[in-house]
Parts: C-alpha cells; structure tokens; sequence
C-alpha cells in the first residue's frame, strides 16, 4: 500500500490538499474523511509534467498533482516523461543524448 498527500486541482476542482491511495488495483482519492472516489489503476494516467507536478487523467478528466513525494508517486504510479519535445524535460532529453554520444 502506497499513500501520498498533496494539492490536486482540476477545472472544476478548486485546489485541495488530499491523500491518494494506491493498493489493491486502485487509486482512490480523499479529502479529510471525504471518499472523493476510486477507480481501477488501470484506468489512470499519469505524466510527470514538472518535477514536481504530475497531470493525471482519470476516465477523460485531466487533473494537477503536486505530491510532497514526488519520486515515490511517480515510481507508484509508473508516471510516463515525455522527452519528444526539442528541449526535453528536466533536461533529461540532453543528458540522455549525451550519454550516448558520449
């Protein structure tokens, strides 16, 4: 079982400190002692978009993440870094290519 607390926001969710729970199969959301939902894993995606923030796609709803563990969630939710873009993120991108010029 893995937890991890930080901000999520969404269009029509103001910014909320809440807990998401990966165990089970599951990725279940809470508030507090609010239940805000559950949903197979399976039906989750996730991309790290910053070092800290993650964009998360639950059934066609595009969520903001910001764990106050970010390595660990992103290790949890096997969270994919696109490296297409010119500059690359993190500049991974350059690392990557240098590396194997090197």
């Amino acid at each position: 079982m893995a937890q991890f607390t930080g901000r999520l926001q969404g269009p029509s969710l103001e910014p909320s400190t809440v807990l998401i729970d990966i165990s089970d199969g599951r990725f279940r959301v809470s508030a507090g002692r609010m239940q805000i939902g559950s949903w197979p894993i399976d039906k989750i995606s996730t991309e790290r978009t910053s070092i800290y923030r993650f964009d998360i796609d639950i059934d066609g709803d595009l969520f903001e993440f910001s764990p106050e563990d970010p390595s660990a969630f992103s290790d949890a939710v096997g969270a994919v870094v696109d490296l297409t873009e010119s500059k690359g993120r993190f500049g991974l991108k350059a690392r990557i290519e240098r590396a194997a010029n090197g």
